[in-house]
C-alpha cells in the first residue's frame, strides 16, 4: 500500500475521515473513499486498536493544524491591532504635542505679559518714588534756613572743626618779611570762627564760615590778624533734620591782602568782595 498525504483538491485543507468518506476541515467538501484492492486487504488486518490509534493520531494533526491556524489568525489580528493603535496614537500624540505647543505658548505669552506689567509698574512706582524724593529734596533745599542749622549742633560743630583743619593745610608757613626788621611770620594757635552765614543762590544752600588767623612775628613779636572765609556746598537736610553737605569745603578767591597772607584786613570785606554777587541772600548763623 502507498502511504500519501491527502488534501482537499478544492483549498488544500486537511481531510478527515469518517466512516467510508473524507471531509474537509477547511472548506466542508464531502469525497468517497476509492479503495485499491490491496488497500482493502490491508484494512482487513489493521486491528481495532490500530484503528483506534490511527484515528486519534488523525485527529491530533487536524487539531494542530487548527491551533496553528487559530495562532496565525490571532497573530494577523494582533498585527492589525497594533497597527491601528499606532496610527490612533500617533494621532493623539499629535494632537497633544500640538495642544502642548499652544497651551504653552499661551502660558509663555502670559508670563512675558506679567513679568511686563510687574516690571512696568516697579518702574513706574521707581520712577514716582524717584520724583517725590526730588521734589522732597528741593523742598528741602528751599526751606532749610539759618535756624536750621543752628538747631544742628553736630552739624555746626564738625563744619567749624572742618574749617580749621582746612585753614591751617591750605597755609604756607612762614610768611617772609621783606619790609621791615620784625621778621617773617608764623601762625598763632587756631583759626577762630568770629562769623557765619546760610547762603541761598536759589538752586542750593551754601555755608560760609570767617576765620580770624593770627600771625605773630618772630623777631618784633607783633601780632597780625587776617580773616579768611571757608565754604561747605550744596546743604541738604534729610527728614530726621541732619544737615550734611555735598562737597569738600572750598576757599573765597577774592581781592585778598596779597598771595602770601591768603586773606582779608577786616571780616566784612569777605561779604563786601564780589564773590558774592548781591543777588545770593545771606542769613547770619549764631555759633
Amino acid at each position: 500500500m502507498r502511504l500519501t498525504n491527502i488534501n482537499c483538491p478544492q483549498c488544500n485543507g486537511q481531510l478527515n475521515q469518517q466512516e467510508d468518506k473524507f471531509y474537509c476541515t477547511s472548506c466542508g467538501s464531502a469525497f468517497n473513499i476509492d479503495y485499491e484492492e490491496s488497500d482493502v486487504e490491508y484494512a482487513k488486518l489493521i486491528t481495532e486498536p490500530e484503528r483506534t490509534r490511527l484515528h486519534l493520531e488523525s485527529n491530533r494533526v487536524l487539531l494542530e493544524k487548527n491551533e496553528e491556524l487559530r495562532n496565525k489568525f490571532i497573530t494577523d489580528e494582533r498585527k492589525k491591532e497594533f497597527v491601528h493603535q499606532v496610527k490612533s496614537q500617533g494621532i493623539t500624540y499629535l494632537g497633544g504635542a500640538v495642544y502642548g505647543i499652544i497651551i504653552g505658548g499661551i502660558s509663555f505669552v502670559m508670563t512675558v505679559g506679567i513679568i511686563a506689567i510687574i516690571f512696568f509698574n516697579v518702574w513706574k512706582s521707581a520712577e514716582k518714588n524717584s520724583k517725590e524724593r526730588e521734589q522732597a529734596r528741593q523742598e528741602s533745599i528751599e526751606n532749610l534756613s539759618a535756624r536750621d542749622i543752628e538747631k544742628d549742633k553736630n552739624f555746626i560743630e564738625n563744619a567749624i572743626a572742618a574749617g580749621i583743619s582746612y585753614e591751617l593745610h591750605w597755609r604756607d608757613e612762614p610768611v617772609e618779611n621783606d619790609i621791615d626788621d620784625g621778621g617773617d611770620a608764623y601762625v598763632v594757635g587756631k583759626p577762630v570762627p568770629v562769623n557765619c552765614y546760610l547762603i541761598k543762590t536759589g538752586s542750593e544752600n551754601d555755608l560760609c564760615i570767617v576765620y580770624k588767623i593770627t600771625y605773630e612775628f618772630s623777631e618784633s613779636g607783633s601780632i597780625k590778624d587776617v580773616y579768611d572765609c571757608v565754604i561747605f556746598a550744596e546743604l541738604e537736610q534729610d527728614e530726621s533734620g541732619h544737615i550734611s553737605f555735598e562737597r569738600s569745603p572750598d576757599r573765597v578767591y577774592g581781592r585778598e591782602i596779597d598771595d602770601d597772607w591768603d586773606g582779608y584786613e577786616n571780616a566784612d570785606d569777605v561779604y563786601e568782595d564780589d564773590t558774592f554777587p548781591k543777588k545770593y541772600k545771606l542769613y547770619e548763623i549764631d555759633i
